[in-house]
């Protein structure tokens, strides 16, 4: 029998909103975080009950509220609108007499349809939408990414083991001990040299799991000198949507 981890949950707060509450028998301690999109998440370990974890959320609301602060002027929400095109599909939408949304990728288009009595800019509509376009990433990366690992490491003389492509939010990339690498579908909302650029540092951790001198070293003589510019210029990109 599997051992549970972990169980969601949400409680409305009368002033922070929805708050997910996440049991996990892996915490240790009470922890709060604020995600990009502004979601708050209340992870409580096995053990504590709920009174004494509500009340940890209540005497740190005001922290909570100026994280959310935080990430909305630092993640500021994106309305999607046409024209809009990933590397090989073209965003369509279809206002019709449906009553629910609905996505569907085919020959190079992300149809979404939704009821003729809502805009395209209605949240769930848009959540419709993103849905779409991580489908089309995730087509494109699984075609692209491995491809472009193998051509590196025969460029470079690199050497790594199976490549699998995720929809990581915190992170572009991995490289796990045995070398196995983990790339995120939003990669591909990246031009081609900032790609090269995540991967060869992930191909880098093949040879050295830290990152400390040795490290930036070898991923700056990997790079043509160029690390310091690349990795400014990709901060200007978030792994999160928007």
């Amino acid at each position: 029998m599997r051992t549970l981890v972990s169980e969601r949950s949400e409680y409305d707060h009368a002033v922070l909103g929805k708050v997910t509450v996440i049991r996990s028998v892996r915490a240790r301690r009470l922890s709060l975080s604020v995600r990009a999109d502004g979601e708050v998440r209340l992870t409580v370990p096995a053990g504590v009950g709920s009174r004494v974890a509500l009340q940890f959320l209540q005497e740190k609301s005001d922290w909570v509220l100026r994280a959310k602060e935080r990430m909305a002027e630092r993640y500021p929400k994106q309305i999607i609108a046409l024209p809009y095109a990933t590397r090989a599909h073209e965003l369509r939408l279809y206002p019709c007499s449906t009553l629910t949304n609905s996505v569907r990728i085919s020959d190079g288009v992300i149809r979404v349809s939704y009821p003729a009595s809502v805009k395209y800019d209605n949240p769930e509509v848009q959540q419709t939408i993103r849905k779409g376009i991580e489908a089309a990433w995730r087509i494109e990366a699984q075609n692209y990414l491995p491809e472009r690992v193998e051509w590196l490491c025969r460029a470079l003389h690199f050497r790594c083991g199976a490549v699998t492509v995720r929809n990581m939010r915190s992170r572009w990339g991995s490289c796990s001990v045995d070398n196995r690498l983990s790339l995120s579908i939003q990669l591909m909302k990246l031009p081609d040299h900032l790609i090269d650029y995540v991967i060869i540092h992930e191909l880098c951790h093949t040879r050295v799991k830290n990152h400390g001198p040795k490290f930036y070293e070898l991923l700056n003589r990997m790079t043509d000198g160029r690390h310091p510019e690349l990795r400014r210029e990709l901060k200007e990109y978030s792994a999160r949507w928007i």
